[in-house]
């Protein structure tokens, strides 16, 4: 499937799996990809999410707010704990002053090929899907974001809402910049 991807659609897959890593994450998921998807030169992507708002660091920062397989408390851990009154801030930060300041780093993911978990692999799905009805000769990467919005994937929805987006609103901006209705 990836030989119809165009260079920017790579990119996307290939940048996706680079943040996993550097996530530590064990698999490339959905999030991942939104992140891919933020990468300079991938193209119509990029450029819809970047007009709601949303860049690397900004999802990148809530992936590792939502993710428990980073090592990382959630968000909602750090709020269940603090209603017991435990600031896991706190002990985050007695952590790294005993055990040095890269204790908490997230472990480097095995080298070679990365695992797609899913529905990171039905958002790919989705996007061929997605070209074939748009009659697009190639996989780009605006056909990587409606297929990523198009996968009903509960978590990928809660992360653009924390992040303030509509999945709705960006898959009407991306079909409207490819000149096709909603």
């Amino acid at each position: 499937m990836f030989e119809r991807f165009t260079v920017g659609a790579r990119e996307v897959v290939t940048t996706a799996a680079a943040e996993a890593s550097n996530l530590g994450h064990p698999a490339v998921g959905p999030e991942h990809l939104l992140l891919g998807l933020l990468y300079p030169g991938v193209g119509v992507g990029r450029e819809v999410l970047n007009d709601a708002g949303l860049t690397a660091d900004r999802v990148r920062d809530a992936v590792r707010r939502r993710s428990p397989a980073s090592g990382f408390p959630t968000a909602d851990d750090a709020e269940s704990l603090r209603s017991v009154g435990i600031d896991l801030d706190e002990v985050m930060a007695r952590l790294e002053q005993t055990l040095g300041p890269d204790a908490l780093a997230p472990v480097p993911a095995r080298r070679g090929g990365r695992r797609f978990t899913p529905v990171a692999k039905k958002t790919l799905q989705l996007a061929l899907r997605e070209a074939v009805w748009l009659k697009s000769g190639a996989i780009g990467s605006e056909h990587v974001l409606l297929g990523l919005l198009r996968c009903e994937d509960k978590g990928i929805t809660a992360l653009l809402a924390e992040l303030g987006v509509e999945p709705d609103d960006l898959r009407r901006t991306t079909l409207s910049k490819l000149g096709r209705a909603a």
